[in-house]
């Protein structure tokens, strides 16, 4: 599934440059004392007090307490009894934890699902501001770009008029269907999108939801509204359900995700804006702590910045590894 855009996917080591240099330098910093005591040592040693350091550092860099325990459990159990030829130096201790931390991130459903034979459809959905029409476009060209289905993109945002005019242009600059209509019911907007879409033999369709805080009870319900909609139409729910996140965020984010997770069946998470952010270390929590997949990372504002996820490449990219 998008293999040219995986091919990208060496752009995330540049792109994560500022969490990169937050998080390599307080976790290098912890191992200094740590790779001296361990020169001309076949068995490497660590300390408790190392260890304490390195979960701070971790907390520090966004990782949340519940994932970094894990981490730092892991990491001990990969050092234990552990005899090595190679030098142990920063490089060392970086790999080992970029393994469990990419170990942590894969999963078997990390990429995008298509429904075999019939029309796809996509739920968007997130906080004002999390870069949800961008990702909506940017998702659209990814799609027809890689894959070649017809897509149709579906303003059931009836809130704002300029979310309606934005999406149309996304619409127009990667050249798929668009649809709306004047109904201000968003549950009807998607159940005539689903009629036209059927109608033009679309095979995929994204809708854009409205911008909302978890905290609004109103807006929530209307998100499982659309969802029952779906699901009397076309006999199942949503393939994918994404909640969008902003990079930039940090812990902050992850509330959003235990809201949301509530309301709607969510099947993954999109989080934008990881070439702006130092705090690139909370996703590690968004996927585990929640147990739900990243499949998709925006690293940038170009219509090619939509990747999808790949956790050994990222968890590289987070120590400056190869």
């Amino acid at each position: 599934m998008f293999k040219k855009a995986k091919s990208l996917f060496s752009f995330v080591k540049v792109k994560l440059v500022k969490t990169r240099e937050s998080i390599t330098r307080s976790v290098t910093q912890v191992f200094v004392d740590t790779v001296a005591t361990n020169v001309n040592r076949k068995k490497v040693v660590i300390d408790d007090n190392t260890v304490n350091e390195l979960q701070e550092a971790l907390i520090l860099s966004d990782v949340s307490f519940n994932s970094s325990e894990r981490i730092i459990k892991k990491f001990k159990d990969g050092l234990k009894n552990q005899e090595t030829e190679e030098e142990v130096n920063n490089e060392f201790f970086l790999g080992i934890l970029q393994k469990e931390i990419s170990a942590m991130l894969d999963r078997d459903d990390l990429n995008i699902n298509f429904e075999p034979g019939g029309l796809s459809v996509f739920i968007i959905s997130g906080v004002n501001g999390s870069g949800k029409t961008t990702t909506i476009g940017k998702l659209a060209n990814l799609i027809v770009s890689e894959i070649g289905k017809k897509v149709m993109i579906v303003a059931a945002d009836t809130f704002r008029a300029a979310a309606i005019s934005q999406l149309e242009v996304w619409a127009k600059r990667v050249g798929v269907e668009f649809f709306s209509n004047e109904s201000k019911d968003p549950s009807s907007v998607v159940y005539s999108a689903i009629e036209e879409a059927e109608k033009k033999d679309v095979e995929v369709i994204i809708i854009d939801t409205a911008g909302r805080l978890g905290t609004n009870n109103d807006l929530m319900m209307e998100l499982s509204k659309i969802e029952n909609v779906i699901k009397k139409q076309m006999g199942k729910g949503p393939i994918e359900n994404l909640l969008v996140l902003d990079g930039t965020s940090g812990q902050n984010a992850l509330s959003q995700i235990e809201k949301f997770k509530k309301s709607i069946n969510l099947t993954g998470i999109v989080i934008t804006k990881l070439d702006s952010t130092s705090k690139a270390g909370f996703a590690i929590s968004a996927s585990y702590d929640y147990d739900l997949p990243i499949k998709l990372i925006g690293v940038g504002e170009t219509l090619h910045d939509l990747l999808p996820f790949v956790p050994d490449d990222f968890s590289k990219a987070l120590f400056d590894l190869k």
